[in-house]
């Protein structure tokens, strides 16, 4: 009987923590593209802080893909592959200065903010992304956040 309520109890406690990690996980990635030698990444990375400041949601996830050196760089490839953001990372890894705007459910890239980005157009265009309450006075236009072109592509395409 022990060891049934033992097994019982480890099974709830799987199924309760499987459940809990489902409505945890966001809806959107913010991924930040950057490296050290990177020109203008230290305003795009002031800007993007200062706008998730604004966001503030469980609902948003702040992902940094860092190309800065071999190890920076196996460790972004594995942060990008946790997250179901391959395409993404196999597409820009190596540009940066950037930060895209991912649909986690759909693996879709929703937009880019760079530096040149208004901090107050960026936070409420991740909100939108979200679902979050935001400005519907201010544009939301996609091409005012468009992406960079693919970095890596493949040669037999």
């Amino acid at each position: 009987m022990k060891k049934f309520t033992a097994i019982l109890g480890t099974a709830v406690l799987c199924v309760t923590a499987a459940t809990a990690t489902a409505s945890e996980r966001p809806d959107i990635y913010v991924v930040k593209f950057r490296a050290d030698d990177c020109a203008n990444c230290a305003v795009m990375e002031n800007k993007l802080d200062n706008a998730m400041n604004m966001v503030r949601s469980s609902k948003v996830e702040l992902v940094t893909i860092d190309t800065s050196n071999a190890l920076k760089w196996e460790v972004s490839a594995h942060t990008a592959f946790d997250r179901n953001i391959t395409k993404q990372y196999n597409k820009w890894a190596g540009l940066t200065g950037f930060t895209a705007v991912i649909d986690r459910q759909s693996g879709r890239t929703l937009g880019c903010l760079t530096d040149n980005a208004d901090l107050f157009k960026s936070a409420n265009f991740i909100k939108a992304a979200a679902g979050l309450p935001h400005d519907q006075a201010v544009s939301n236009r996609s091409a005012q956040f468009r992406c960079p072109a693919a970095h890596n592509v493949d040669p037999g395409q």
